[in-house]
């Protein structure tokens, strides 16, 4: 592995984070709502995370310059993307990337995506960053 490669696995954590936050929405709202309207927002809120989950995720990243980085996600479909990193957020559970294009979504980088060596290799960067 080079020194600014980083392999990243599907997060276990965010996916708990997320079904315990639908949970509790869905928990909230069946106290409040009638019936057939918390029926309703349970398909639309299902509907919604499905698709969410269905979005390419990235898989490695590489930097390649100083800010430039390359990207390669689990879309087979989707080439390799160079893009130019603004600024590095480090939220102690999860790392945010900003990038310079508004067309380039923001990523998100949780704790348990890397190995504890590329964590803290990602975290030295975002304080030198």
């Amino acid at each position: 592995m080079a020194n600014g490669v980083f392999e990243l696995q599907r997060s276990r954590f965010a996916m708990v984070l997320q079904l315990l936050i639908f949970i509790a929405m869905l928990s909230l709202t069946y106290s409040l709502l009638a019936l057939w309207i918390w029926l309703l927002c349970f398909c639309m809120m299902s509907v919604a995370w499905f698709l969410f989950l269905k979005q390419p995720q990235i898989r490695r990243f590489e930097y390649l310059d100083h800010q430039e980085c390359s990207f390669e996600f689990s879309d087979p479909a989707l080439t390799i993307q160079r893009r130019q990193i603004v600024k590095i957020l480090d939220h102690q559970l999860y790392i945010a990337l900003y990038f310079s294009h508004q067309k380039n979504k923001n990523c998100i980088i949780w704790w348990d995506q890397l190995s504890h060596l590329q964590w803290k290799k990602l975290k030295l960067r975002a304080k030198l960053g």
